[in-house]
């Protein structure tokens, strides 16, 4: 079991420790250990793997569950997840249940099952639900110089709010399996999953066993056509908005005249330009 102790609102070891009790009292045995810096989950999962234990189970968000994945690829050791990150979106999508006591009992008579993974070519490495650029990646970063004193929408919406008053907006051409996109946009998301940043649904038919990715271009718009949009992304209902193209597609590319931030499952790992693929079944959850 691998920690992140900053999940949570710095929970996350209390969390951890509680959910270690109730999988040893279903007669499972627990090694928990707990991240020191950001990718010590990786390195921890592959240690693991190698020490031939059966399941790696992280406490913590979407950023620790990608760590996590992504050390544990071609291991053939599945990964479960206890939730107490700041959104929980991958978890919610996949019907991973948020409270402890269920989590840990979805944990007790789970099974792994295959999903899709996103693969970034630079630098290397895996996502299991989001890349985003522009707005996303800007409240990200915005929200990661904070101190978060709470969790779910409300730890998002200062930053989102304080984004929308920037007004900013991306040049980038995006190519979409061969076709070429080149525009000022609002964002760029390449999805895995349905939703981010605490429940925007901004996938919305997305599936993480279809072979391939969703990719979601809003373009460039005046600030109160943002915060409406905002509220329809929340529903999933922005489909038809004509500021919004949806695809989907096998590989992406990103390019933008000066380097960009992207997020990535939660946390600013990369930065433009992006090659992305689709890596059919590569990850192996269990749930």
């Amino acid at each position: 079991m691998i920690v992140n102790p900053q999940a949570g609102r710095r929970t996350g070891l209390s969390i951890a420790e509680s959910a270690a009790r109730l999988l040893q009292q279903g007669g499972w045995d627990v090694d928990l250990q707990p991240t020191a810096t950001p990718g010590h989950g990786e390195e921890l999962a592959r240690e693991g793997a190698g020490a031939g234990c059966d399941l790696v189970v992280g406490v913590g968000g979407d950023g620790t569950l990608s760590e996590l994945l992504n050390g544990l690829l071609g291991t053939g050791v599945p990964c479960g997840l206890v939730p107490c990150g700041t959104g929980n979106d991958f978890a919610r999508f996949v019907g991973i249940k948020e409270n402890l006591a269920e989590a840990a009992e979805q944990l007790l008579n789970g099974q792994a099952v295959a999903v899709d993974l996103g693969r970034l070519s630079n630098p290397q490495r895996h996502f299991i639900n989001t890349v985003g650029v522009g707005f996303d990646a800007a409240v990200a970063e915005r929200i990661n110089r904070r101190k978060r004193i709470s969790r779910g929408l409300m730890a998002y919406l200062p930053a989102v709010v304080a984004e929308v008053a920037g007004n900013s907006f991306l040049p980038a051409r995006v190519q979409v399996d061969g076709r070429s996109f080149a525009d000022e946009w609002l964002l760029i998301a390449v999805a895995n999953g349905n939703a981010y940043g605490a429940g925007f649904r901004i996938a919305p038919k997305a599936a993480c066993d279809d072979g391939l990715l969703d990719v979601v271009l809003v373009q460039r718009m005046g600030r109160l056509d943002v915060l409406r949009s905002l509220r329809l992304v929340l529903r999933g209902q922005h489909e038809g908005h004509p500021k919004v193209r949806m695809l989907r597609a096998r590989k992406v590319k990103i390019e933008t005249e000066q380097p960009a931030a992207a997020l990535v499952d939660g946390d600013v790992r990369a930065q433009t330009p992006l090659e992305i693929e689709v890596a059919p079944g590569a990850g192996l959850l269990w749930k």
